[in-house]
């Protein structure tokens, strides 16, 4: 009996074929066989990463096209020297750097490997705020921390680092 993988571990290949490939092209089917998915999820799949903005896709009569979502930010991220300096011994103790000026493949899977972890935002109006990333969407981060629980918006986010 095949196994078939799960929503989570398709969502995650498909992001990965897009960085490699850049554009899909391809019948329900092949695009079923390429993922190990059954064919009746490809649909749901594709709903879900278009929903959270990772990818955009067509689909005609004979086949779909899926391409990443690009977006570009308005106001470019900023971090005060201050903030630099402190993110690079962050890094040096073996933090990791995830920058979220856009919306894409990538920040959705770092942001799916943080969850329930301690991460420390730099936002652009210079402030930092270190707290457990609970969830997110396509605009918002939820947070908790000992305030409380957090709603931040991405386009104020400057940069996100983290110790895997």
């Amino acid at each position: 009996m095949k196994r078939y993988k799960t929503l989570e571990e398709a969502q995650i290949e498909l992001i990965e074929l897009l960085e490699e490939v850049g554009e899909y092209r391809g019948t329900l089917e092949e695009l079923a066989r390429e993922l190990s998915v059954r064919p009746e999820n490809v649909r749901p799949l594709l709903q879900l990463l278009k929903s959270s903005g990772d990818i955009v896709y067509e689909e005609t009569d004979e086949y779909f096209i899926v391409k990443p979502a690009t977006s570009v930010s308005f106001i470019p991220p900023t971090l005060t020297p201050q903030q630099e300096k402190e993110i690079k011994e962050k890094v040096k103790e073996g933090y990791k750097v995830v920058a979220c000026s856009t919306l894409g493949g990538v920040q959705s899977r770092e942001l799916r490997k943080m969850l329930g972890k301690r991460i420390t935002i730099y936002f652009r109006n210079g402030s930092k705020l270190e707290a457990k990333l609970k969830g997110f969407d396509r605009f918002c981060l939820k947070l908790r921390n000992y305030m409380g629980n957090i709603l931040a918006y991405k386009h104020a986010v400057s940069t996100i680092i983290y110790k895997e």
